[in-house]
């Protein structure tokens, strides 16, 4: 069976009261948008359409199987659809409907979904059992248990719907039947053509119409930024048990937050209050001190982060290193069983096997202009309060004096000192 999927982003978001569009806000790292993708990817979708509103512009479409389209004027879901429907003009099978802004369905629901699309049925339906008062639309159903209609919540009161089936708002839909979509009406109280009214229009045309029960937590909506808070803390918590069930140790779970994309090995041990960002690898037996802030970088066996560290920028940390309290580190590459215990800045850092960074150490990789690189050699001791000027080479067993300015590379085997003179006067 041929499926596509239908992905509808194009609603304005008004009430997340921001200037990025509403699909584009991101849960655990990854937009709204993206996990609805990669659940349709996953489930084996192999062609997929997003309908975006003008100014879509900072999306990146990545995926070769990808397609976009506009919809210059936003004048509802059943006009969004039939937008993207007009890529489909030599497609047989069933099309997957689904929103950007229900990003938790999961692939293997989408599986289900589509396995329980029969030969004779024309269109699925879904929508979970709520029988708390609620402001969703309503699945009406017909004496024989199948769907005839849709009524969306601001309709519900004056038709006195009581249905406590609410509406899921994913369809698959057989292809054939998109053309039905000419016959969706402009909703007289909006302007807008309600994706739901197929319901309705199929229903009169005879056509089957099955019901599919999902989990709600998957279609839950985001709306607001209320509603975002909301879908953070399901993600959090999905992700930790994910990865606890594999090994990780969070000592206070709630207190930590991981990117979708973060990798841990086993034996890892995680302290409260530690923030994962994007692109991390987390090799064995790692422990992450408290409030630590962790994002591009990969950690290898054996080190120990924190606390109130920083590592961020495509560094990497080598096996048994410890990188202690208020160290800051960016675009580095230490080796294995370097220490920098407190209170450094090393940025754009080439270090060797064994060194130990002093407390207090700061590499100027800036000038201004440009990004500036240090290199520092093995089994070398930078003394605390040190000032390491990039450009700079310093060598295998070097010793730098505490307190002193590096300007000029040093040689292996070299104690090099870099202080001003002190003067001791009496007082008169």
């Amino acid at each position: 069976m041929n499926v596509c999927s239908i992905i509808l982003s194009a609603g304005k978001g008004k009430r997340m009261f921001s200037n990025i569009p509403k699909p584009l806000h991101l849960i655990s790292g990854k937009t709204m948008l993206e996990w609805v993708i990669d659940s349709c990817i996953s489930a084996g979708i192999s062609k997929n359409i997003i309908v975006v509103p003008e100014n879509f512009s900072s999306f990146e479409n990545t995926q070769h199987n990808l397609k976009t389209v506009i919809q210059k004027k936003p004048l509802g879901t059943g006009d969004a659809v039939k937008k993207a429907s007009a890529l489909l003009d030599s497609f047989k099978g069933v099309v997957l409907i689904c929103f950007a802004d229900t990003p938790f369905i999961k692939p293997n629901t989408i599986k289900k979904i589509i396995k329980t699309f029969k030969t004779d049925v024309d269109l699925i339906v879904t929508g979970f059992k709520k029988i708390e008062k609620n402001n969703y639309g309503k699945v009406v159903f017909s004496n024989k248990n199948n769907p005839i209609e849709i009524v969306e919540h601001k309709d519900i009161q004056k038709d006195k719907i009581q249905s406590n089936i609410c509406n899921g708002g994913i369809m698959a839909i057989k292809s054939c039947n998109l053309k039905y979509l000419n016959k969706i009406k402009k909703n007289s109280r909006t302007g807008e053509y309600y994706l739901t009214d197929i319901v309705r229009v199929l229903d009169k045309e005879k056509k089957i119409i099955s019901f599919f029960e999902i989990n709600e937590e998957e279609i839950l909506g985001i709306n607001n930024q209320v509603d975002l808070s909301k879908a953070e803390k399901i993600s959090q918590n999905n992700i930790r048990k994910e990865a606890m069930l594999k090994g990780l140790k969070l000592l206070d779970p709630s207190s930590v937050f991981i990117n979708h994309d973060t990798k841990f090995a086993k034996d890892v041990i995680v302290h409260p209050n530690v923030v994962f960002g994007k692109n991390v690898i987390i090799e064995e037996s790692v422990e992450i001190k408290s409030f630590s802030h962790i994002e591009e970088c990969r950690i290898k066996k054996g080190a120990i982060i924190g606390p109130f560290a920083r590592v961020r920028g495509n560094t990497v940390i080598g096996k048994n290193s410890k990188i202690g309290n208020f160290v800051e580190i960016k675009k580095s590459q230490v080796s294995e069983n370097v220490k920098i215990n407190h209170l450094s800045y090393i940025g754009d850092t080439k270090l060797g096997s064994s060194t130990n960074i002093g407390a207090g150490t700061i590499t100027c990789n800036y000038d201004g202009i440009n990004k500036n690189k240090t290199e520092i050699g093995k089994n070398s001791f930078v003394g605390s309060n040190s000032t390491i000027i990039a450009p700079i080479k310093i060598g295998s067993n070097v010793t730098m004096g505490a307190g002193s300015i590096f300007n000029k590379d040093i040689p292996n085997n070299n104690l090099s000192i870099g202080r001003a003179y002190q003067i001791n006067k009496k007082k008169k």
